[in-house]
């Protein structure tokens, strides 16, 4: 069976009214971005739904390598490998029984349902007619019995405007809107477990994530491979991914000096959403995606949220607030970032800090504490230097 087109279905997006034609828009140019390098002869828009002609595509390494890309983009809620023939009903008919019968020689199964599809009302013949017609063809020229509740073979047959498609199996995307359909959110990437899943989850809710890393001083640039690595597993989601990391040593030096170690680590993080808001201004940011998981650690106490939130005037999404921790590893390992965040290194957060960190932070003390800060001349001087790498 000579596969010769992709059909790509979403879902969420067709409940946008007004607004779908934008989502189906950059839904539609992700497509096009992520398949630049991989030969196609044409995609486009067919009712609620894309199709990719591969008919031209030269080999079978690079439907493979369309099925691993469309499987990583948000938006697709499914796509499936099929064979087009004429919208003429006795062709569709024959063209179904022959792709049932290549079927047959690899897979073993007794009962089949026809699902019709019909795109085009214009097409002569109604859902229910073409279930009839095209199912009686399959059972009365291979040895399947119909089976319209629990069928072991659905086949589906879709009558687009410009052709019909058949297909069998639906492969799973990630579902969600696409990414860019959002606008841009800047993520503290810490190079643990949580902030790649959360990053994961906003991508999947339409934003583009610039991501930034705050370093701690190393003797080689382990640090930087750990981190780089994991932005290359998150791009597979949404393309090219720009990466700032910040030098955080200095800072650190200046916290250390000035504040009770009970508190350290509030203050680093103020301290950081700070500096990432000088980042989300110049890439016009809407807001910051964090790992936080409520009461997780120290740092992730109710009160300790709002004291660190409040250090920044843009939105701070967390997706993960609900989770436990294993929900969130049980993530990682589907998007395949836990593997590099397990490995050892120590993040700016947990530097000399208190063996029982403050979990009750009061915000008039934390900013009564930060007014001996020289947090902005610092600031001045290292964030002119910074530049951002795309992976």
């Amino acid at each position: 069976m000579l596969l010769t087109h992709i059909i790509i279905h979403y879902d969420e997006i067709t409940l946008k009214g007004g607004n779908r034609p934008f989502f189906e828009r950059v839904l539609l140019n992700n497509i096009k971005e992520f398949l630049k390098n991989i030969k196609y002869d044409k995609i486009y828009k067919d009712g609620g739904k894309f199709v990719i002609d591969i008919s031209k595509t030269d080999s079978k390494t690079g439907t493979q390598n369309i099925e691993k890309i469309l499987k990583n983009i948000p938006g697709i809620s499914n796509f499936c490998f099929a064979i087009s023939v004429e919208k003429d009903i006795k062709m569709i008919g024959e063209e179904t029984v022959k792709a049932v019968r290549s079927y047959l020689e690899k897979n073993k199964v007794e009962t089949f349902k026809i699902e019709a599809r019909r795109s085009d009302k214009e097409f002569e013949f109604k859902s229910p007619e073409i279930n009839y017609k095209i199912g009686e063809a399959v059972f009365e020229n291979t040895e399947l019995k119909v089976d319209v509740h629990n069928p072991e073979l659905e086949i589906i047959v879709d009558v687009g405007h410009r052709q019909c498609f058949i297909y069998f199996e639906k492969i799973k995307g990630i579902g969600g809107l696409p990414v860019n359909a959002a606008g841009k959110l800047v993520s503290l990437l810490s190079g643990g477990i949580d902030s790649p899943v959360a990053s994961y989850m906003m991508m999947k809710r339409g934003a583009r994530i610039i991501f930034v890393h705050f370093k701690n001083k190393t003797i080689n640039n382990t640090g930087d491979d750990k981190i780089k690595s994991l932005v290359k597993e998150l791009s597979r989601f949404q393309g090219n991914s720009k990466l700032y990391i910040i030098p955080f040593e200095e800072f650190q030096k200046e916290i250390i000096a000035k504040i009770p170690s009970k508190n350290r680590m509030i203050v680093y993080r103020r301290v950081m959403f700070k500096l990432a808001e000088m980042i989300a201004k110049k890439e016009k940011a809407k807001g910051f995606v964090t790992g936080d998981s409520l009461s997780q650690v120290a740092s992730q106490t109710l009160d300790n949220i709002g004291v660190i939130y409040n250090s920044v005037n843009l939105p701070i999404f967390s997706p993960l607030i609900g989770m436990n921790k294993q929900e969130i590893i049980d993530l990682a390992l589907k998007i395949r970032t836990y593997e590099t965040s397990i490995i050892p290194y120590q993040d700016c957060c947990s530097f000399l800090i208190a063996k029982h960190p403050e979990t009750k932070a009061r915000l008039e003390d934390i900013l009564k504490q930060e007014e001996n800060l020289e947090i902005s001349k610092i600031a001045e001087r290292i964030i002119i230097k910074i530049r951002s790498e795309v992976i």
